[in-house]
């Protein structure tokens, strides 16, 4: 695998056209007063926006992101970008870190010198790791796939790649949102190579292989959650899933309307909102790589390549699916609805678009540590970095560091 060092530049041309772009916004037209009820508040964009023309500095956050090591490794022919960065301390087990969608690999920023240790307040006890943060196939500066061929399964296979071309042949994996997905199916296909499991959310799929007449009362509180979810939320989902070329037209070309689209995720799924700074970033990192079409391929191809066949994929906008709607699958699907027995936490975060009892995740993984965390939601690892650490250094302990590299 050839694997070759990186850094982000972005040409001043495209900050200068972005800057035009922003000064020529043509705004909705939308009362000042109606807040978030129809979306993302357009007192939020505004002030957004007069930031991004004048005060962000993508030069300074472009200097911080470099201040990481980060490479492009090329496999099965095409570029995946990704954080690679080593410990303090030799021998440190390794830790695959994946996001999701509607962030990006600058969702661990705020976690990376604290995992490796380079940051001061890590103590000399404390368990360090060797950090890899993968942007996922279709995302920021990786490739995106050929068509037809993007799903959760296949970005799994693309990171497992990775970690064995960067001399990992046993790692823990964490995630949450798609990230969980990818983990998951890391864990399915490389069960030798994961040492565990560290996810944020049981995988949303997951829901269609449950018999809600089975479900404990715990559980239908769950899918009832998650199904007012999907009716004021989930909009996105279903657009994304069936017309997302239409979308990306505005998107790919409005810098406000990309803006808007994903800090709208970030205002009702997180406790505390993430400063400007870290949400332009992120919005900047899909803007510069013109890679929203390409990240959204996971919802309109995923499904179907995973997990069943269209009539599944009618229930992918809402909770309302039952195991038998095409989601369980059938022949060689039905491995997909198997539980893993490899090592799992879950660290639960409250703004999260619903809480999960441990026994629906223990439908599916082979559960060591269920924590219930005090603040904090579906962007964890970016609104709370300290308590996402805290919670992975506590299952490694428990785990006896088993995860260790051996290259």
């Amino acid at each position: 695998m050839e694997i070759r060092p990186f850094t982000i530049d972005v040409p001043q041309p495209v900050l200068d056209d972005l800057r035009e772009r922003l000064a020529r916004t043509r705004w909705p037209s939308e009362p000042e007063s109606d807040g978030w009820a129809r979306g993302t508040e357009l007192a939020t964009v505004r002030r957004l926006a007069a930031y991004w023309a004048d005060g962000y500095d993508w030069r300074a956050q472009e200097a911080r992101l470099n201040r990481l090591q980060h490479v492009v490794a090329t496999v099965d022919g095409r570029e995946v970008h990704a954080i690679h960065e080593r410990a303090v301390r030799p021998d440190a087990p390794a830790l695959l870190l994946l996001h999701g969608w509607a962030d990006s690999f600058h969702r661990y920023d705020h976690v990376v010198d604290l995992l490796t240790g380079r940051d001061p307040a890590v103590g000399p006890d404390a368990i360090v790791f060797d950090v890899v943060v993968p942007s996922l196939p279709g995302f920021d500066y990786s490739e995106q796939p050929d068509a037809g061929t993007f799903s959760g399964t296949q970005s799994a296979e693309v990171v497992a790649s990775l970690m064995a071309g960067l001399g990992y042949h046993r790692y823990l994996v964490h995630g949450g949102d798609w990230g969980s997905v990818v983990a998951q199916e890391v864990a399915r296909a490389h069960p030798d190579q994961v040492a565990g499991l560290h996810l944020t959310d049981v995988p949303f799929p997951n829901l269609f292989l449950v018999d809600r007449e089975t479900a404990s009362d715990a559980e239908q509180a769950m899918f009832a959650a998650i199904d007012a979810w999907s009716a004021n939320h989930g909009g996105y989902v279903a657009i994304q899933s069936t017309r997302p070329l239409t979308l990306s037209y505005g998107l790919s070309d409005s810098p406000v309307g990309l803006a808007a689209w994903l800090v709208d995720h970030f205002a009702y799924l997180s406790e505390t909102m993430p400063s400007d700074d870290d949400l332009l970033t992120n919005v900047m990192l899909y803007w510069v790589g013109n890679s929203v079409r390409s990240s959204m391929r996971l919802y309109n191809e995923g499904p179907d390549a995973d997990w069943g066949d269209e009539s599944g994929a009618e229930s992918w906008g809402s909770a309302d699916g039952e195991a038998d709607a095409g989601w369980a699958g059938e022949g060689d699907d039905a491995a997909w609805s198997a539980r893993l027995e490899v090592p799992t936490a879950f660290a639960c975060f409250p703004r999260d678009i619903a809480q999960p009892p441990r026994e629906y995740a223990e439908r599916f993984f082979d559960v060591r540590r269920f924590a219930t965390m005090p603040r904090g939601g579906h962007f964890a690892a970016l609104e709370e970095p300290r308590l996402v650490v805290d919670d992975l250094r506590a299952f490694a302990a428990e785990l006896d560091q088993t995860a260790a590299p051996t290259g």
